[in-house]
């Protein structure tokens, strides 16, 4: 195959990847918002386990495969190439945890009626008298009916995700700050991996806390919420003073713990913000149907938020490394 032939054919397996990712993050949104904030917080923290795991998986094969031989292997040319045996596990974890999600799925289908998943902040008294969820929309909601009651939470959607995919231009090119490391996780060939998991396990972190009971880390109003989301662009500035010109200039602030500790504070507040506004998507919605399709309505600008995020990013490459 040619290398046209295989460019082609990579690109269209990403976008039927990305509809697929979409559909179901629509379906799971969707009955999540119907069912109750805690099953929203459930989908928002899983899909922070499902982004820990692979780097996770990475560092443990390089561990495994020996960075220091990586490290003389790959020398100065190729400091983002990793072995095969890393590689073939960073995707087998991936394809681990979308087994397990289906699996997972699948049970719950089988051995729970649909009518038993109920809003746990409104259980009625007498089990009953309770009428059962049904999550089928059954009337169109208009785009204005949400716009008018969901602006302010879905533009914090679209914000938070568009200035959190400045994140991988800095976590790709930034390495120590020393020369010779001692440190293994210094390393060059660790290093961005492990700065991917500092960073996922921030947002994990944010969104676990999000779901505890009365949670002070829960954000819930939506000016509060938007204007967190634009606070977050003074991150950039702060990364400019690491290692962004590894090599070549001194930084600004010569600390790894500084750059990491960053790193680990922007996921904590991606995690925090999204986790909070799909949570109280919901208590923004007056029916179900405008609940289910809330799902959808928010998940369309975290795409975008991605989309236009992805084309800033641009920007800042010239200015990295």
């Amino acid at each position: 195959m040619n290398d046209y032939s295989f460019f082609g054919l990579l690109m269209l397996t990403v976008l039927l990847s990305a509809m697929a990712s979409s559909l179901a993050q629509n379906g799971a949104l969707a009955s999540a918002n119907v069912l109750g904030s805690v099953y929203t917080n459930g989908v928002m923290v899983g899909q922070a386990i499902a982004g820990a795991l692979p780097p996770l998986a990475l560092i443990c094969s390089l561990l495994l495969t020996g960075v220091n031989k990586l490290d003389s292997d790959i020398g100065e040319h190729h400091p983002h190439k990793a072995p095969n045996a890393g590689l073939t596990l960073y995707f087998l974890s991936a394809c681990l945890v979308a087994f397990l999600s289906v699996s997972m799925l699948i049970l719950s289908n089988r051995y729970k009626r649909l009518h038993t998943y109920t809003p746990l902040e409104s259980v009625a008294a007498d089990e009953e008298e309770e009428e059962p969820i049904h999550l089928l929309q059954k009337k169109h909601v208009p785009f204005s009916v949400l716009w008018g009651k969901l602006k302010l939470i879905v533009m914090t959607i679209f914000l938070t995700f568009c200035i959190t995919l400045v994140f991988p231009v800095f976590a790709s090119t930034v390495t120590s700050v020393q020369e010779n490391p001692s440190l293994t996780i210094l390393k060059k060939s660790i290093y961005i991996p492990f700065i991917y998991l500092m960073w996922n396990m921030g947002d994990l972190i944010g969104r676990v806390l999000c779901g505890m009971p009365n949670s002070r880390f829960l954000v819930q109003d939506p000016k509060t919420l938007i204007t967190y989301a634009i606070v977050r662009v003074f991150f950039i500035p702060l990364f400019m003073t690491c290692n962004i010109h590894p090599g070549t200039s001194n930084p600004m602030i010569s600390s790894d713990l500084w750059y990491i500790l960053l790193q680990f504070l922007f996921g904590l507040s991606n995690g925090q913000l999204c986790t909070s506004c799909f949570m109280v998507i919901g208590d923004n919605c007056t029916t179900d149907d405008e609940k289910e399709a809330a799902g959808g309505f928010a998940t369309v600008f975290l795409t975008f938020g991605l989309a236009v995020g992805s084309l800033l990013s641009y920007l800042f490459v010239p200015v990295v490394g």
